[in-house]
């Protein structure tokens, strides 16, 4: 999964405990290492607190080790939340966060940032939904070296909901001029179980994850309710869908493909405009051998 080690320094028994049992339950490998102990010069990130930071080695080589200090101040969520987008996602800061959501009774929610999928879960009410939405977007505005851009794809198979769904986004973030929001059509996305491919992930993250991999229609505030009008009168618009649906047939006759895709990106092997590379040089492939 990932090249990174983490080692845990410290002799704080409460901060020990805490980082433990979460790295346990994420089945994280990590390594302990005494303060005082010589630490490996390789990649790798370093779970500690504050108070001892003073007390581990100064030539630490800052290039390849990332230390995370913990301030007995800070909410430990918000530190595992940082913790892990390195982990995962490879960069301490990002400059634009997809929401990929599947509605329904139960909708699914797929979150990637800069492309690289970050986590994805099921989510029963929807004030959790936007819950966990509010608290990822202040989680990467803290501290972020870049404007964060904030993107929103939709499925379209419960289109009321999605409607809903939608308003609700632009009245909390309608003063904010870096939201985008896609709708994309969910022809296909639960045909294939590709939940079966990893025991961690649901159907309805799985289909929140692969409807990531679609481009989508981009609509605003004036016109997202009207959509289906819209696929009729706009020919711009029509064009796109019918380039959308062209690469949902593609994919479905070349279903291990796509399998492969997916297992790569929930292993955070590559991101999503990775896959979309390799989709369009296959097809160029294919049609240069007819």
């Amino acid at each position: 999964m990932n090249k990174v080690k983490i080692f845990v320094i410290t002799d704080n028994s409460k901060f020990f405990y805490n980082i433990n049992k979460i790295l346990t339950e994420l089945k994280i490998d990590f390594k302990i290492i005494g303060i005082n102990d010589k630490i490996p010069r390789i990649p790798s990130i370093i779970l500690s607190t504050f108070e001892e930071l003073e007390l581990l080695d100064s030539k630490i080589d800052r290039s390849r080790i990332i230390i995370l200090p913990y301030n007995k101040q800070d909410n430990f969520n918000k530190y595992i939340f940082n913790f892990t987008k390195i982990y995962y996602c490879g960069k301490e800061t990002y400059s634009n966060v997809l929401f990929s959501i599947d509605p329904g009774n139960t909708i699914g929610l797929a979150i990637f940032l800069d492309g690289h999928y970050f986590y994805s879960k099921s989510i029963y009410e929807e004030k959790i939904l936007f819950s966990d939405i509010k608290q990822c977007i202040e989680n990467l505005m803290e501290n972020n070296k870049y404007p964060l851009n904030i993107i929103f794809k939709f499925g379209i198979g419960v289109f009321n909901q999605t409607k809903v769904l939608i308003s609700k986004i632009y009245s909390i973030y309608n003063k904010k001029k870096n939201i985008k929001v896609y709708l994309v059509d969910e022809s296909k996305s639960s045909k294939f179980k590709f939940h079966k491919l990893s025991k961690n992930i649901s159907k309805h993250e799985a289909s929140a994850i692969i409807l990531a991999l679609r481009r989508g229609i981009e609509v605003d505030q004036e016109n997202y309710s009207n959509y289906f009008n819209l696929r009729k009168s706009n020919k711009d618009v029509k064009k796109k869908i019918e380039a959308e649906l062209d690469n949902i047939s593609y994919l479905e006759r070349h279903i291990e493909l796509l399998k492969s895709l997916f297992k790569e990106m929930i292993s955070y092997k590559i991101t999503i405009n990775d896959a979309l590379v390799i989709i369009k040089e296959r097809k160029i492939l294919e049609i240069m051998n007819e």
